[in-house]
Order: structure tokens, then sequence, then C-alpha cells
């Protein structure tokens, strides 16, 4: 604890003259207007209510905010201070109306979903937000030449939407896509401010968006800070009560926690510390708040052949394309030791995808911690040991002899607990004559395009290990990232099945649950669709994250949600 707090307090200086300051103000605060039924805001707000700066301390810069071109958690953390859709998921897990005025309504053949939007409500340049900027938000997002990935999935099911009046747009299916309750909750897009659908990537808005949320974008200094202030339309009157936001990128954990050590930042985005050592190196200046978390860690494996330009499942990776070396890696991590040594016991195991909500499954663990039965899928497999203790191929099935066993494990850069769960698995796999070497990037390449080539995208890599969540309706996803018809390819750039993991039971599966509204049926199926992933070795779930936020004592009014961003909730924010 001492070293700890020794090594932080001797980079507070640094991190200061590097980042710059200013106090937080503060004024006092007016009771907060019902979040249920918001007065709406129909001329520009006044700075009454509050008033502030709150700075917010994160490790690396979003490429942007638009939802639809950037899906790195990042990217969430700041957009949701400004960019807003038409529902929003509350802190119990359940979707609330946000622009929309109510949840939509659905025709009885589930084909046509009618929303409806606020009275009065309008974009922060003044101009009215209407059902054509509804209808706009699919055109955009479903063109194929506009870069955009699907949040929610399931815009290429709309047939049309027709906009009878300004507040009114009507959706129509080409079938009943479960989903739609969910389809807009990430972002609206004003037709007027952002430009041709086919140049979504080059938007000037995806960097200084014109928006719906309560904050607008006033200064972005690249590698520096996001400074956003209060949005004057906001559409519920007298919020937000906070009158500006500064979001500072300090990639070093040290430094992240020495800003608000000082009191420099008064929120901490995941913090590196346990709480255990959080709070007292702040000594009542703030205090870390914990949430269950949906951030699922998992350890993904390359089935096809890496570097061969080829970015089909055509050709099997000479190592990872044998079951047994896939099923000896995942039985050679002590997760039990990861978790209660490495992490004091602040996170908590998981075994498959649907780790959390309605979709939960409760499978056990198919390839426990055995270094034994590692060792003898190894040695079958035909890897035998190395003069150096790695070993090597003697008859194994696609390796040439005398291949060593030295795989790549590809993760993110700017979070120190995963530097500590790669080298912990890196240390496993050594004990069981795997090396890992372990090369992290930056959001921008790890969760990257295919068009720029980023290694998951075009299959240029070993092992992927990161953490990944899932909505409170996860269908999109789950077919992105698993159907065969979704590895990432020239024809299908934005697919991400980047496992290149071809089965048919669990297509059928995938169907399955996209084919009922009942959600004990779809719940069976992502279970049926959990256990192949398992029995395939596709991906080794490791263990969830608890969300770890660090909290100036000053703030309140914010509540920490598993379903939300750090910023979600940020109209409500305020000094005491």
């Amino acid at each position: 604890m001492k070293n700890k707090l020794f090594a932080l307090l001797v980079v507070l200086a640094l991190a200061l003259s590097a980042c710059g300051g200013g106090a937080a103000t503060q004024a006092p605060a007016t009771e907060p207007v019902s979040a249920t039924e918001p007065a709406v805001a129909t001329e520009p707000a006044s700075s009454a209510g509050g008033g502030g700066t709150v700075i917010f301390v994160i490790s690396e810069e979003p490429a942007g905010l638009n939802r639809y071109l950037a899906d790195a958690a990042i990217n969430y953390q700041v957009s949701d201070a400004s960019v807003i859709g038409l529902t929003t998921p509350n802190e119990k897990g359940e979707q609330e109306p946000r622009l929309a005025v109510e949840l939509p309504t659905i025709s009885d053949d589930q084909l046509t979903v009618t929303w409806k939007l606020r009275p009065d409500l309008k974009w922060s340049d003044g101009e009215p937000i209407t059902s054509d900027d509804i209808k706009f938000t699919w055109e955009a997002v479903s063109n194929p030449n506009s870069g955009a990935f699907n949040e929610t999935g399931g815009f290429d099911l709309i047939e049309s939407i027709d906009t009878p009046d300004d507040l009114t747009a009507v959706v129509h299916y080409s079938e009943p896509y479960v989903g739609y309750l969910d389809q807009f909750f990430a972002a609206l897009l004003p037709r007027h401010a952002t430009g041709n659908p086919e140049e979504m990537a080059t938007w000037e808005w995806n960097m200084e968006p014109v928006v719906a949320g309560p904050f607008v974008v006033s200064d972005w200094r690249s590698g520096e800070s996001i400074t956003m202030e209060r949005n004057p339309y906001y559409y519920e009157a007298g919020k937000p009560y906070l009158d500006t936001l500064i979001f500072r990128i300090a990639p070093e954990p040290a430094a992240q926690t020495a800003l608000m050590i000082s009191g420099e930042a008064q929120v901490h985005l995941w913090p590196s510390e346990d709480k255990v050592d959080y709070d007292p190196l702040m000594n009542g200046k703030a205090e870390q708040v914990l949430v269950p978390g949906r951030w699922n860690m998992a350890l993904d494996f390359n089935l096809s052949k890496p570097g061969d330009d080829d970015p089909t499942a055509s050709a099997p990776h000479p190592i990872l394309g044998d079951i047994r070396v896939r099923q000896a890696i995942s039985h050679a991590i002590n997760y039990d030791s990861l978790i209660n040594d490495v992490f004091n016991g602040q996170i908590t195991a998981s075994t498959n995808p649907f780790a959390y909500g309605w979709y939960k499954c409760d499978l056990p663990r198919m390839y426990n911690f055995d270094m034994e039965k590692a060792k003898q899928l190894l040695t079958e497999a035909g890897w035998v040991e190395g003069p150096d203790g790695i070993r090597v191929a003697q008859d194994a099935l696609y390796a040439e002899d005398g291949t060593r066993l030295s795989l790549e494990m590809q993760g993110y850069t700017g979070y120190e607990p995963l530097v500590r769960v790669e080298q912990f698995i890196a240390e496993n796999l050594k004990a069981v004559g795997i090396e890992a070497n372990i090369i992290n990037y930056d959001y921008s390449i790890i969760f990257g395009s295919f068009a720029d080539g980023s290694p998951s995208k075009i299959g240029d890599y070993d092992m992927l290990i990161y953490d990944r969540l899932y909505n409170l309706e996860p269908h999109g996803v789950v077919q992105n990232d698993y159907l065969s018809t979704s590895i990432p390819e020239a024809d299908n750039p934005d697919g991400d099945n980047h496992y290149r993991w071809v089965n048919p039971k669990a297509d059928a599966a995938i169907e399955k649950a996209g084919s009922t509204f009942d959600q004990s049926v779809r719940r069976e199926a992502y279970c049926e669709l959990g256990k192949l992933i398992q029995e395939d070795a596709v991906q080794n779930y490791i263990f969830l994250w608890q969300d770890g936020y660090g909290f100036s004592t000053d703030l309140t009014g914010y509540v920490v949600s598993t379903w939300g961003s750090m910023t979600w909730d940020i109209q409500n924010w305020k000094y005491k």
C-alpha cells in the first residue's frame, strides 16, 4: 500500500503539469425534475440548476461520437453524455422512453412498430427533431456504403418508414424483429446536420455532433481533452445541472489516480486499483463505486490460418485448428487463483456469452483447470516438449514438424488490470509448454474495421483477449458474432465472426432465438448456442468485471448502472 502511494505521489507533479487544471466550481443545487415525465425545454435553457465543471479522467481518446461507426467501450463512456436515442435502459434493466414519449406500439402481426416523439423537441442547434430524423437514421445505418455497423441489428429487416406527421414514425418490417425496442436507443441522427449516408465515415458530425443529449462538444483537442457544454435545448427543463464536462486523456494508470488524489479530476473511469486500495489512497476526496458488470472477459481463438491474405475460414490455423490445443489452453488456466488471488474476489466467474440479464445461462465450465489434462491433450495432438520447455510439433495435425508452440495473445492498451490477466494466463500456458507472446494495440486497431486492416477483421491473429458486453436485447450482436455468414471479408466487412467459426447447429440456434418474442424460448436457444461455443472451444469465457468508477465525494445525483455507461444519467448530476 505505502509503496503504491509513494509511486503515485512521485508521478503527481508530472501528471498535473501535463494535463493542466482548474478546480471544479460549485453552486447551490435545485431539486431535480422528474425523469419519468420531464418538462420539455422549448426555449434555450439557463445555467440555473447547480452549475459547475466535472473533469473525467479517461485512458484513451474515443475515435468519434458516432455510435454506429465506433464500437469501443471508450466511445460509449463519452458519447452517452451527448448523443442519445429514442429509449434508454435504466439501472433496473428496463427500457425507458427517452426522445420517444412512450415505448412504441406493435401491430398484431408484429410487422409494424409505431414510434411517437415527445412534442417540441429540438436539436442542439435549435432545429426541430422530427420523425424524419428517425427515418434518416435508418437510411444512414442501413446504407451498405456508410461503414456503419448495426449496434442492435435488424435495420436490414426494415422495409420502409412512414412519417405521417412530425411526431410519428411507422416502421414496417419484412419479418418480426425481436429487437425492435432497442433499435434506436444508441443514437438518433439529424438529417439536416450530418451528410450523405455513404459518406458517414467522414462526416464532421462524428467529432462535432449536433445532438439531443444534455451536453454538446465545444472543444476537442486530440490526445488531450474533450470539452462539452450544456445543451441549451435539452428536452428536460432545468437540466443538466452541470455547466461543463471535460474528458481529460491520461493513458498511464498512475497518472490517472494522481489526478484524482489531487482533486484535479472528479470522475475516474475504470481505476486500475481494487476498491480496498483505491479508497484509502483518495483520503476522503473520492471513492470507487462498484456495480455488477456486463464486461465479459474471454479468450478468442482464430480457427483459420493467419497471415495468408485469406480472411475466410478455408484454411485451418496451423496450431489452433486442432480443437485439442484449444481445449488444452482452457484446461491450463487456473480460474480460481485468477479470481481470488489476482483480483481479490472482485471479479466473478463466467463460462459463456450469456452471463446476465433475462437471457442468462448458468452453464458449468466445460474445461476446468487441470494441468495434467492440458499436457495430455497437447501430447495427443502431436506437440512434444522442446529443449527450453516450450513444445514443438511432431506429427501434429496441421503444423510442420519442428514448429514451435508459440502464439500471440492480442489485447488492448490503457488498462492495467487486463495486463494482469494476460500475464497470468501467459504464465499458466508456459507451465504446460505453450509460449504466449502478449501484444496490445490501442482501441482503434484492436476494434478497427476490415478496410483499416484490423487483425481480428482480416483474420491475422492467433488469440484475442478482451471484454465484451450485450445490451438488453442481444440478438443483433449475437447474429453478427456467431453466424457462419458473419465471417468478415471484403463482401461482408461488418461481420464480426472473427473466430471464423462455421457450425450449422449454431446457425439454427441463432435463427430459433430470433424467430419468437417468447423470452423463455429465446433463452433456451441462446443457452444451446453457449454450449456449442464451449464444445467447439471457439472462445474461453473467463470472468465478469465489476464496473468500477472513481467519484469525487463532492458529487451527487449519479446512479451507477450495470446497463449504462458512466455518463448514462449525466443530466442528473450535481455538486453537493
